[in-house]
C-alpha cells in the first residue's frame, strides 16, 4: 500500500501516514467516537447533582437557569431533593462507565485490527521486495521491525484511540463549559493548558530523538542475536562465545544508554507536569473563591467549576505523558514505513498461455555493487538440453543461475524464456515454469510433507506422495518416527545434507515445471550419498530443459555441452579449462 511521503514528519504525522488502514473500520471508530461525546456527556453532568445539594439544600439558595428548572419539574425539596440528586449521581457515574467500556472495546480493538492489517502488508511486501534489497539488510533487523516495532504501532494506535480522541473532547467539552458558566472562571481554567502543551512539545522532541536511537540500536542487537543463533554451530566449534559475548554487549550497552535516556526525561516531565497542574488549581480556587465571596456565583457553581477543572486536568495530564509515549510508535512507524515505502519491481508483465523451454543470455552484465560478476554473457540454452556450467569458485556460475529463476535484475543485457524478456513475464508464471535445487535445500519447520508440497501448494496428497517416492524421500521417512508426517526442526534440523537435499528434487518433481536450474545438488555429498541422488536428479531432468553448476564428474556426465565460466565470462568451446580436482593423495604436495 503507497504511503503519502512527507518530509521531517511530526509525531502525529508520522502516524498519520497509515491512514489509509483506518478506512474500513471508519464505522466501528465513528461509533466509537458517538459513545466518546455521551461519555463526555455524562461527565458533564456528574458534579450538577453536588451543586444542586450545596445551593439549594444545604446554603438555601434560589435556585436560577437549569437547577431551578430541574426543581420545578420534580416539585420536591429538602430531604426528597438529597434523593434525587444522590440518585442522579449513581446513574450519571455508571452511564458515563458503561459508555467509557463500549468506547474503549469499540476503538481499541479497531486498533487491533489496523495493527494486523499492517503487520500483514508488511510481512507481504518483504516476501515481494527483490533480493538486493534483502541483501543489504540483516534478518534480525527486519524480524525487530516486523515485529517490536508493529507492536510499538499497536500500542500508539491503542494509545490514540483510548487517551488522545477521548481526551480532547473532553478538554474542549470541559472548557467551554467552564467558560460558559463564567468567562473569568473559564479564563483562569484555560490559562492552564498552554504551560502543559508547550512543557510537552519540548520533552516530545527530546524524547523522540532517544526512542529512534533506542529502537536503532534494540534493531542492531535483534540482528546480532539473530545471526548468531543462526551460526551456533560454527560459534561451538570455533569456541567464540566470548567474542560474540563481547560484541552484544557492546550493542546492548548502547541500547541501555538509550533506554536510561528516556527514562530520564520522563522523570524529568512528570514533576513539571504536575507542578503546571497544581498552578493552575491555585488559581482557579483563588479566583472562584474570591468570586463566591463577592457574590459573582454560588458555592455549588465554584464546586461544579472545581470539578471541571480537575477532570480536564486529568486527560491534560494523560495527554501530555502520551507525548512521550507516542514518540516511541513514530520511531517505530518510521522504520515500517521505511519497508513499505521500497518499491518493488514495477513493469508491464504478461502470462502467456505458453512458452517455449528455453533460455538465452544475451550480453549479459551483472553487478551486486560491489563490481562486475559477469561481462557480456552470452549463452544459450535451447529447450530440452541439459547445460553444465563449470569454472572456479567466484566465476559467476551461481549468477547466472540467480538471474534465470529472476532473483536479480541484470545490469545490462537481457534473460530470454522462450524468446520472451524475463523481465516481461508475470513472476508467478516464472515461477511455475521454473523449478530450482540449490546447493543446500532451506527446509522450514514442520512435517516433511509440508515441506515438499511448497513445491506446488495445491498439489494432491497422492501427488506428494508420488514425487517422494521419486525422489528417494520415502526410504529415510520410513525410519522416521511419523514418517513424511514427522515435524522438523528449524532448517530441517534431524536431516541429512543428502536427505534434504531429496527433499528439494521432491519439490521440483511436483512443481513438474519445464525448465530445472540445479545449483551444485550434490556438492558435500559422500560418494554414497551423490550416487543415490544422482538417480534422482536423472528422473528430474527426464524430458526437461536443464542448466546446472556443477564440478562433479557423476553430473558433468549427464551433461550435453559444458561451458566453463572464468572471472564471469564464458571461454570459448576448446578453449584449456582448470583441471578437475585430483583424488588427495597422502604423498601430495600443497602448492
Amino acid at each position: 500500500m503507497r504511503l503519502t511521503q512527507r518530509a521531517e514528519p511530526t509525531l502525529l504525522s508520522t502516524l498519520w501516514r497509515f491512514r489509509s488502514y483506518g478506512v474500513p473500520h471508519r464505522g466501528r471508530l465513528a461509533l466509537g467516537v458517538l459513545c466518546r461525546v455521551g461519555e463526555l456527556l455524562a461527565d458533564l453532568a456528574v458534579p450538577w447533582p453536588i451543586a444542586l445539594v450545596i445551593d439549594g439544600v444545604l446554603g438555601h439558595h434560589r435556585l436560577h437557569g437549569p437547577q431551578a428548572v430541574v426543581v420545578d419539574r420534580l416539585g420536591v425539596s429538602g430531604g426528597g431533593l438529597l434523593v434525587v440528586a444522590a440518585a442522579a449521581s449513581l446513574l450519571f457515574t455508571l452511564l458515563s462507565g458503561a459508555l467509557d467500556y463500549l468506547g474503549d472495546r469499540l476503538m481499541n480493538s479497531a486498533g487491533e485490527r489496523i495493527t494486523a492489517n499492517i503487520r500483514a502488508d508488511v510481512f507481504s511486501h518483504l516476501l515481494r521486495l527483490p533480493m538486493t534489497f534483502h541483501d543489504r539488510r540483516s534478518v534480525g533487523e527486519l524480524t525487530s521491525r516486523m515485529s517490536s516495532d508493529t507492536n510499538r504501532i499497536e500500542d500508539s494506535l491503542v494509545d490514540v484511540f483510548s487517551t488522545l480522541l477521548p481526551g480532547v473532547l473532553t478538554i474542549v467539552g470541559l472548557a467551554a463549559v467552564i467558560t460558559a458558566l463564567d468567562w473569568r472562571l473559564g479564563l483562569v481554567a484555560m490559562s492552564a493548558a498552554p504551560l502543559v502543551f508547550f512543557a510537552a512539545k519540548r520533552y516530545s522532541r527530546l524524547t523522540r530523538d532517544a526512542a529512534r536511537k533506542r529502537r536503532a540500536a534494540e534493531g542492531q542487537l535483534a540482528a546480532l542475536t539473530a545471526e548468531t543463533i543462526t551460526g551456533i554451530r560454527t560459534v561451538h566449534v570455533v569456541g567464540t562465545q566470548d567474542v560474540h559475548e563481547e560484541e552484544f554487549a557492546g550493542y546492548n550497552g548502547a541500547a541501555l544508554r538509550a533506554g536510561l535516556r528516556s527514562v530520564d526525561l520522563r522523570a524529568r516531565f512528570t514533576p513539571l507536569l504536575e507542578a503546571t497542574s497544581a498552578c493552575g488549581t491555585a488559581a482557579l480556587l483563588l479566583v472562584g473563591g474570591y468570586g463566591a465571596l463577592q457574590g459573582w456565583w454560588t458555592a455549588g457553581i465554584l464546586v461544579v467549576a472545581l470539578a471541571y477543572f480537575r477532570d480536564m486536568l486529568r486527560p491534560l495530564r494523560s495527554l501530555s505523558r502520551l507525548s512521550l509515549t507516542l514518540t516511541a510508535g513514530a520511531a517505530s512507524a518510521e522504520r515500517v514505513a521505511e519497508i513499505l515505502d521500497v518499491p518493488t519491481h514495477h513493469r508491464t508483465v504478461r502470462a502467456p498461455s505458453r512458452v517455449e523451454a528455453s533460455v538465452r543470455l544475451e550480453n549479459v552484465r551483472l553487478d551486486y555493487g560491489r563490481g562486475q560478476v559477469l561481462t557480456d554473457l552470452a549463452l544459450d540454452v535451447p529447450a530440452g538440453s541439459r547445460v553444465a556450467l563449470s569454472g572456479p569458485n567466484g566465476a559467476g556460475k551461481s549468477s547466472v543461475l540467480a538471474l534465470v529463476a529472476g532473483l536479480y535484475r541484470p545490469t545490462a543485457g537481457r534473460v530470454l524464456i522462450g524468446g520472451l524478456d524475463l523481465e516481461t513475464l508475470e513472476p508467478s508464471f516464472l515461477r511455475r515454469h521454473i523449478a530450482v535445487v540449490l546447493q543446500d535445500t532451506f527446509l522450514f519447520s514442520g512435517s516433511v510433507f509440508a515441506n515438499v508440497l511448497l513445491g506446488r501448494p495445491d498439489a494432491s496428497t497422492d501427488e506428494v506422495v508420488q514425487a517422494c517416492a521419486a525422489a528417494g524421500v520415502l526410504e529415510f521417512a520410513e525410519g522416521l518416527p511419523e514418517g513424511l508426517a514427522t515435524q522438523l526442526g528449524d532448517r530441517g534440523v534431524g536431516l541429512s545434507g543428502g536427505q534434504r537435499q531429496r527433499v528439494g528434487i521432491a519439490r521440483a518433481l511436483l512443481r513438474d515445471s519445464p525448465i530445472v536450474l540445479l545449483d551444485e545438488p550434490t556438492s558435500g555429498l559422500d560418494l554414497a550419498a551423490e550416487r543415490a541422488l544422482v538417480d534422482a536428479l536423472k528422473l528430474l531432468m527426464n524430458g526437461r530443459t536443464v542448466l546446472m553448476t556443477t564440478h562433479r564428474p557423476a553430473l558433468l556426465g549427464l551433461a550435453d555441452r559444458i561451458e566453463t565460466l572464468v572471472g564471469g565470462r564464458l571461454l570459448p568451446q576448446g578453449a584449456p579449462t582448470l583441471s578437475a580436482p585430483q583424488p588427495f593423495s597422502a604423498t601430495a604436495r600443497p602448492v
